[in-house]
């Protein structure tokens, strides 16, 4: 749904995403490139906006969580009002004081992934995410469709080579078990956990369960627990 104007005077409160997520962009390019318009769910305003770098000042350290910018005018089409454009810019951690990391990638190979704009999307996008890897993280890989199973024990984050041989022998075929990926991935992720450092599984999928466990909510439990 488009943004409704809103009267300051009946909601005087407003909200910022600390989460800036800039995926729309991408699609929206994707999707022209293609030679097509964009459908209009994949157009979110504040990702399209999000997606550039606005060169704000950055806070000198952390005690300032973040910094503000703003900057007012004349509104274009409404001579009695004017805008307000409000920037805010995080504090930016040093890459070597960035805790180390132990990431599973819990991948769908079913038959259902077997795609330019799916699989093998996937893959290149995770080989680009390896790039900023350190020998200090851990990066191991976990694959389910009929059947689920490790491709990649947990090894240095910075072993590419290993980690893009593993991944470009992924092919797609079958049907989805995801449940059993899921517990075999947290499996693994324990197997390599890093004392204060950021564990975190990421599941790559293009659909829902339908082989296992289906139930939503049980396995939300299964997340949970």
């Amino acid at each position: 749904d488009s943004n409704p104007v809103k009267r300051v005077q009946d909601d005087p409160v407003s909200t910022f995403s600390i989460d800036v997520d800039t995926g729309s962009y991408s699609n929206v390019r994707r999707m022209l490139n293609a030679g097509r318009l964009p459908v209009q769910d994949a157009v979110r305003v504040e990702e399209l906006i999000n997606y550039f770098d606005y060169d704000y000042p950055v806070p000198g350290n952390s005690s300032t969580p973040f910094s503000v910018t703003t900057e007012i005018g004349p509104s274009p089409w409404n001579e009695n009002t004017q805008l307000l454009n409000i920037g805010i810019k995080a504090y930016e951690v040093a890459a070597q004081d960035i805790p180390a990391a132990n990431l599973v990638f819990l991948i769908d190979v079913s038959g259902s992934m077997q795609s330019a704009d799916k699989l093998e999307l996937l893959k290149k996008g995770m080989k680009l995410l390896t790039r900023q890897l350190r020998a200090s993280d851990r990066v191991s890989i976990v694959v389910y469709a009929g059947a689920s199973g490790v491709v990649l024990e947990p090894i240095p984050g910075n072993e590419r080579f290993k980690i893009n041989q593993a991944l470009d022998q992924l092919t797609a075929g079958g049907s989805t078990t995801g449940a059993a990926g899921i517990r075999l991935a947290y499996e693994v992720a324990q197997s390599a956990y890093i004392e204060d450092g950021v564990n975190r599984i990421l599941l790559a999928t293009d659909g829902d369960f339908n082989v296992g466990t289906t139930d939503r909510e049980q396995l939300i439990d299964l997340v949970e627990t």
